[in-house]
């Protein structure tokens, strides 16, 4: 479970709290000590429909959130790498291929990312230098491969400020290496864009957290038609549609209970609170006469 849930869990969790609050009538969330008398049966009616109410709204919030988080939370990203690569890397290659033998602890991790505990070898490839759709894997092994070999040479690896394919928190400049693009044709091919016309032409894919669909496969899976009913923009604006009644709710909840509010009982609480908190003055008084006396006696 990502990050990116804990929020909607969030809210699902006080939604549902809220909405119990409201079936039940009572407890903390109708606390009426300090409302007038004649008004706590009208003021109960009041608060308890506007929990109802703060209760739909945060239970379709969560919905809503959710929703984006599973459909929309992840884009499908391609690499490639560049002529530059092909020029200063040539002698890596073997027939367009690219193989890549890396130092890998149990726990997973190339050995540039500096994993301890158990190593083993790991190979990757072959991979083709001329592939337009490579994922972070492949990509990361034709950058890992030239560093491993040419870390030293300044002139291939100039060393700037952290990019991407940055290791153990190295400088480099790996950036003239790789494109990456996030368009997507309606082939289902990348657009690495170089022009106004090549940008608008793509468009892009989301993949989903749970299954990894994607959003442009019309598989007939229930993710698959949620995609064609949901866009990210409609779940945008249902959130701050949402919010926005959930801020009103909360502003009509303060007004209701500042409508009712006995303004002597609430002086007279904070009064009691303020004293209370304070120790008697008997505290520090010491009564010696009766065990004087006492001890007389014997």
């Amino acid at each position: 479970m990502g990050l990116g849930l804990l929020f909607p869990i969030l809210l699902l969790a006080m939604g549902v709290y809220v909405l119990v609050g409201a079936i039940k009538g009572s407890g903390r969330l109708f606390s009426m000590d300090n409302f007038k008398d004649d008004c706590k049966d009208k003021a109960k009616k009041i608060m308890r429909a506007l929990y109802f109410a703060l209760a739909a709204i945060m239970l379709l919030m969560a919905a809503v959130n959710g929703l984006e988080t599973a459909l929309f939370s992840s884009k499908l990203t391609y690499y490639k790498v560049t002529d530059a690569y092909k020029d200063n890397f040539s002698d890596l290659l073997e027939d367009g291929t690219l193989t890549y033998t890396a130092t890998q602890s149990a726990s997973g991790g190339m050995s540039c990312m500096g994993a301890s505990g158990t190593q083993q070898q790991v190979t990757y490839g072959p991979y083709s230098v001329d592939d337009q759709k490579m994922d972070i894997t492949e990509i990361s092994a034709f950058i890992n491969k030239a560093y491993e070999v040419y870390q030293n040479d300044t002139e291939k690896f100039p060393r700037v400020s952290g990019g991407l394919m940055s290791c153990g928190g190295t400088t480099v400049d790996y950036s003239k290496y790789y494109r990456q693009t996030e368009l997507i044709d309606d082939a289902g091919n990348p657009v690495y864009a170089e022009t106004d016309a090549e940008n608008a032409a793509g468009h892009v894919v989301y993949l989903s957290s749970i299954g990894n669909v994607r959003s442009d496969v019309n598989d007939g899976s229930f993710l698959s038609k949620l995609y064609n009913v949901l866009s990210i923009k409609l779940l945008s604006v249902l959130n701050y549609v949402f919010l926005g009644l959930a801020v009103v709710g909360l502003i009509a909840l303060f007004l209701c209970t500042r409508k009712f509010t006995d303004k002597e009982k609430l002086q007279k609480a904070r009064e009691q609170q303020s004293s209370g908190s304070s120790m008697p003055s008997s505290a520090f008084v010491f009564d010696e006469e009766e065990p004087k006396a006492n001890s007389q006696k014997k």
